[in-house]
């Protein structure tokens, strides 16, 4: 659907907020400014303007902006809320539907399972099932909105032991649908929302107001080893942990950073076990099949929890400005070695490489289907705005470069302002052509934005 807000009087406009328990800006409002700075944690504040924000404080208020974008053919985008580095709900005219006020949590305890509306973070999910001894898969990060998180597929916490990309987690949705519909999708009703639901990411063409989770018993003990080596010795490790083959409940993550005497590596293993012994074994199934001399300890057995997981994350973006890009592969060495060819042209310190092993996962029927042992990814970083094009610029080359030694990408930390005509690569072709024919037939106006945007 292209905007053609002319077809929009001052009338419409004036009446149409009022219909709104939430609040509704335009962009010659005085408070669109701050509205539109406010939507984003990156602080690149995108130069990217919605005509319209809208607020909703309910259900109706998702209905009634499908409605007014229908019928003055105003395309939507759907902010959950706001944790993406490419801003990618933040279109050139149109309406941003803002959703991060609706937070409703509801636990069933017997049937081990949660409903969440869209603007839920992990920090929230988590607080509210932990004293009922549940967990989900939640994002590494605390303020991650579970919307877009599960939208994308979600590589969640502990997420080889449960359901591998925690969008699998999810049983059902509720969704509202490009001509006001509210509808309930699983895997016997309305099958074709469901696959769209689970990976379609900022590609959906409906609006999820309530998604339905399967919890899992929250572990007992979660406890974090950390180890250090050289960056020549990298490519090794990745091979090393290819050939052992980490057990479900390790998670293994190997972060690249700058450091005093240029770039080294932390190998990170988490263990989430019912008691001491199973963590101690978990992390030795890994460690101590290691060659010998290839990492050395920095700390080992240290008691983790989600909070402390959140805020480790957390503490690694210290900057105000940040861009990324990934890649899904099966060859860890080779792609180990392409990166530290691009790392002394690094343009900020602070910028940090993270692989996170994967496996080979066998994965349900979904839109979701990028598949690689290995997940990379570059987490940018600077303060200044003068910074801007010398990081961009860097962050493509690189990842330019990555894509001869990659299976797919990953939808949430794909560079959707440079890449976002090529975002079939993170889906199976087939997938692809699926996806592309449920957006016709479910949307066939273009009520809800695509992917394409400006840089």
């Amino acid at each position: 659907m292209s905007s053609q807000t002319a077809t929009i009087n001052a009338d419409d406009f004036r009446t149409f907020p009022r219909r709104l328990e939430g609040k509704a800006r335009s962009r010659h409002h005085a408070e669109y400014a701050g509205w539109h700075a406010s939507a984003c944690w990156n602080g690149r504040h995108f130069d990217r303007f919605p005509e319209y924000i809208v607020r909703a404080q309910s259900l109706t208020d998702v209905a009634s902006t499908i409605d007014f974008a229908r019928s003055h053919r105003l395309s939507i985008s759907v902010r959950g809320n706001g944790h993406s580095y490419a801003g990618c709900f933040m279109r050139d005219s149109g309406i941003l539907l803002d959703l991060s006020a609706l937070k409703q949590i509801e636990i069933d305890v017997a049937g081990r399972s949660a409903s969440v509306q869209p603007g839920v973070t992990s920090r929230l999910l988590s607080a509210a099932l932990a004293p009922h001894g549940l967990a989900f898969p939640t994002g590494h990060g605390g303020d991650v909105g579970i919307s877009g998180f599960l939208l994308g597929g979600g590589l969640g916490i502990n997420f080889h032991a449960w359901g591998n990309m925690s969008t699998f987690s999810v049983y059902a949705v509720d969704v509202m649908l490009a001509d006001g519909r509210l509808v309930h999708a699983d895997a016997e009703e309305n099958p074709d929302l469901f696959w769209a639901a689970r990976g379609a990411g900022p590609l959906s063409f409906f609006v999820v107001v309530k998604f339905h989770l399967r919890c899992y018993s929250l572990p007992v003990f979660i406890t974090s080893n950390t180890y250090s080596t050289s960056l020549d010795r990298l490519p090794e490790l990745l091979s090393e942990t290819e050939r052992i083959g980490p057990e479900a409940s390790l998670q293994v993550m190997v972060a690249v950073v700058s450091g005093s005497n240029g770039h080294g590596v932390v190998l990170n293993t988490l263990a989430f076990a019912e008691d001491s012994g199973k963590a101690e074994q978990l992390h030795a199934s890994l460690i101590y099949r290691l060659p010998q001399g290839l990492v050395d300890v920095v700390s080992e057995n240290a008691a983790a929890s989600f909070e402390s997981l959140y805020n480790s994350t957390e503490a690694m973006l210290v900057s105000r400005r940040y861009r990324t890009d990934n890649v899904l592969t099966d060859r860890g060495a080779d792609s180990a070695k392409i990166l530290a060819s691009h790392l002394p042209r690094q343009p900020s310190a602070a910028t940090v490489s993270l692989f996170i092993w994967r496996g080979d996962p066998v994965l349900p029927e979904a839109a979701f289907s990028a598949h690689g042992r290995f997940f990379l990814s570059t987490y940018a970083q600077w303060n200044e705005e003068q910074d801007d094009e010398l990081n961009r610029r860097w962050l493509n080359a690189l990842y330019d470069d990555l894509a001869g030694v990659s299976t797919a990408s990953y939808i949430n930390e794909f560079d959707l302002e440079k890449r976002s005509e090529s975002v079939s690569r993170c889906f199976a072709p087939s997938n692809w052509s699926k996806l592309m024919e449920l957006r016709h037939r479910f949307d066939p106006d273009g009520v809800f934005h695509d992917t394409r945007m400006h840089r």
